[in-house]
């Protein structure tokens, strides 16, 4: 009896978990309508765009803390309440401020419904290559995936990642960085490169390398990266990692 106590009690905490965790996420997604260079800040994740459109997932502050940066200085800071399970899609000039726009449901019986900028419909039991699942959900695990996006940053928001990295003093500020930005965003073997060779380390250049790799676009030319390292067993250990992440892939 105690046993079986147990079992429903460790149930229902494994329910109330995925529960929370769904209730919980939030997206926000900010449209500046001035053109300009801008760098996006939401908390301590960074996404840099010339277009001016800045996605931001799995915000996990119901406030968040927005501070938006043109050439180095700030435009405004301020902070922004979020709806759980929800995408706030929210324009920003300088004349009228922040206006939320819209607030779009994640979730339709636990299915990940937006594929774009303005929200739209996935079906359910299909993924987003329209093949056919046999009525199961159409992702892994217990959370929804999202759409890939199958185009690299442009070179306009990379070099603006790029310089901003430089101005780190230290391997791990700057692969921190490295680390938020590339969260929403793809990039191509050669811009991984550039983010590689700026680390001081070789262990750090390690830690880019791996962290970069699910966000490469052209993986058939990541061989590039290999080159990069002082030490052969840096370079080995990337290897490895590659090969166990392309059978999984």
């Amino acid at each position: 009896m105690k046993k079986l106590t147990f079992l429903a009690a460790v149930l229902l905490l494994t329910v109330n978990a995925f529960a929370q965790r769904s209730s919980n996420s939030k997206e926000l997604f900010i449209e500046l309508r001035e053109p300009g260079m801008y760098t996006v800040y939401v908390n301590d994740e960074m996404a840099g765009s010339a277009k001016g459109r800045f996605r931001f997932y799995d915000v996990e502050a119901t406030a968040p803390t927005i501070t938006i940066m043109e050439n180095n200085r700030q435009v405004v800071k301020t902070s922004l309440n979020l709806e759980s399970n929800s995408r706030t899609v929210v324009s920003y000039d300088k004349q009228a401020g922040f206006r939320v726009l819209k607030t779009l449901p994640l979730f339709s019986n636990n299915q990940y419904v937006l594929d774009n900028w303005d929200g739209s419909n996935i079906q359910m039991g299909r993924p987003t290559d329209g093949r056919p699942t046999n009525g199961r959900p159409s992702y892994d695990g217990d959370r929804p995936a999202r759409p890939a996006v199958n185009y690299a940053m442009s070179d306009a928001s990379f070099n603006e990642l790029l310089a901003v990295v430089k101005r780190e003093d230290f391997d791990a500020n700057k692969a921190k960085m490295i680390k938020t930005s590339l969260a929403g965003n793809r990039i191509s073997t050669n811009q991984l490169a550039a983010l590689v060779k700026i680390m001081d380390f070789d262990g750090k250049k390690l830690e880019v390398a791996k962290l970069g790799y699910d966000s490469v676009i052209d993986r058939q030319n990541f061989f590039k990266i290999y080159p990069l390292f002082d030490f052969s067993t840096n370079k080995n250990q990337l290897m490895d990692y590659v090969s166990k992440r392309a059978a999984n892939l």
